[in-house]
């Protein structure tokens, strides 16, 4: 992985090219806003960028934002909209989902509701809303279980790591019972892909975290969901099952997280 000293990280925090995208992202709001009659549109950040104004884990640079109503999607799309045809260098576009694509990197609108209707929180760090960690891990977790990446991966294990109180592991673990499967098998493929580990050793970060330990503890991490969820479902959640839910075992040593 790319080291990045915690000065690096601070400094991308508060000026780099996200910052930029943050301020386009916030100003096509505004003006569909406008357009819309002054109706909110109440996009919510989420995502890797997200997490990283949280824990400075890595660097990220795209802007993910959450939206409820696919309407808007129409109205700020560069296909309708010329304002914003004329600041992207190129985009995608479906019903629920729109990237815009600039030489900073990416703003993504994306159609989707709370999964655990947790408010959103608010941050002198950022124009945006925030979703709360626990939103952005289940979100990651139950839509993009089936095809994980590796940041996804890392995102997961800094969460859990370095921010346990904020996850509800028996909520997590009720939402992705139904992923299990699509998930284990996800991680499996990434083990074996040699994309993947080209992609988590790109990862810049000034943590230190081996590639095949952490696809095993996730791999581990989802079998312990699997327990506190049968435990729950059965009445049969003591608390040293509780306990393991809240705080996942780790793997301990130099190479995993330093």
């Amino acid at each position: 992985m790319p080291r990045i000293e915690k000065t690096g990280m601070d400094r991308w925090q508060e000026s780099g090219g996200w910052k930029n995208l943050e301020k386009i992202a916030s100003d096509i709001v505004s003006a569909a806003e406008v357009s819309a009659g002054r109706v909110r549109m109440a996009p919510v950040l989420g995502g890797g960028t997200r997490l990283m104004l949280e824990m400075n884990h890595r660097i990220s640079r795209d802007i993910d934002l959450f939206i409820r109503d696919p309407q808007w999607i129409g109205i700020i799309s560069p296909r309708l909209n010329a304002k914003v045809e004329d600041l992207v260098s190129g985009y995608e576009e479906d019903a629920t989902f729109l990237k815009l694509k600039f030489s900073e990197g990416e703003i993504d609108f994306i159609v989707r509701m709370s999964l655990t209707g947790l408010p959103p929180e608010i941050s002198e760090k950022s124009f945006f809303l925030l979703e709360p960690v626990e939103e952005v891990l289940a979100k990651k977790l139950f839509y993009r279980g089936a095809a994980l990446t590796s940041r996804d991966l890392f995102d997961w294990a800094c969460i859990e790591s370095m921010r346990p109180g904020s996850v509800d592991s028996r909520r997590i673990a009720r939402l992705v019972h139904s992923r299990e499967h699509e998930i284990l098998q996800s991680l499996e493929t990434m083990a074996n892909s040699s994309s993947a580990r080209g992609t988590w050793h790109l990862i810049e970060t000034p943590l230190e975290m081996d590639f095949d330990k952490t696809v095993s503890w996730g791999k581990d991490r989802i079998r312990s969901y699997r327990e506190l969820f049968l435990a729950e479902k059965e009445g049969r959640l003591d608390r040293n099952i509780s306990e393991r839910g809240r705080r996942p075992p780790l793997p301990k040593g130099r190479g995993f997280l330093v």
